[in-house]
């Protein structure tokens, strides 16, 4: 980012109201909890849906970030948590953006002390299973709103916006 603080979410809904009216600015539903040092983020999209299963956010958070943000699709389950602190710290270090996870966290007090943002819906102390399972680099439904591989993310402590374009003043 620039020497300029970047433009609020909710300016960005306002500058951007044209394309919140043809789709391809999407807001996230307001489900979202807010943990890591960043409070503010943004990048561009890379999707992986697993349910209850954290193989693949693994091996995605393994790769170096390039600024990227990753969207797991947990399928809103709050049965396991699909991404800890030992996570957070890999994706800090590998210079990821921002996890959101549509699902759960743990391990709340390491993810806190991370240099990265990250959402979810809830935190839940159960660890998530260890097949395999799911897909990655596919269009996600995350609370009801579509994600695609490809999109952006802007994120502040107002809410999470999706774009099908990158939007000036991020």
């Amino acid at each position: 980012m620039g020497s300029s603080p970047p433009l609020a979410i909710a300016d960005l809904c306002d500058a951007y109201s044209h394309l919140l009216t043809n789709g391809e600015l999407r807001p996230l539903p307001p489900v979202f909890q807010i943990y890591g040092r960043n409070k503010v983020f943004s990048g561009h999209i890379v999707t992986v849906k697993c349910f209850e299963d954290n193989i693949l956010v693994h091996g995605f958070l393994a790769q170096e970030g390039h600024g990227r943000v990753l969207v797991v699709d947990g399928c809103g389950s709050m049965r396991k948590a699909v991404v800890g602190g030992n996570l957070a710290k890999r994706a800090q270090n590998n210079g990821w953006a921002g996890i959101v996870v549509y699902g759960c966290v743990r391990d709340v007090d390491d993810i806190n002390l991370c240099d990265i943002g990250v959402r979810a819906l809830n935190s839940y102390p159960v660890r998530p299973d260890k097949k395999g399972n799911g897909e990655k680099h596919i269009p996600v439904t995350i609370a009801g709103t579509r994600v695609c591989d490809g999109d952006w993310l802007y994120a502040d402590s107002d809410g999470i916006l999706v774009s099908s374009v990158e939007l000036a003043g991020m």
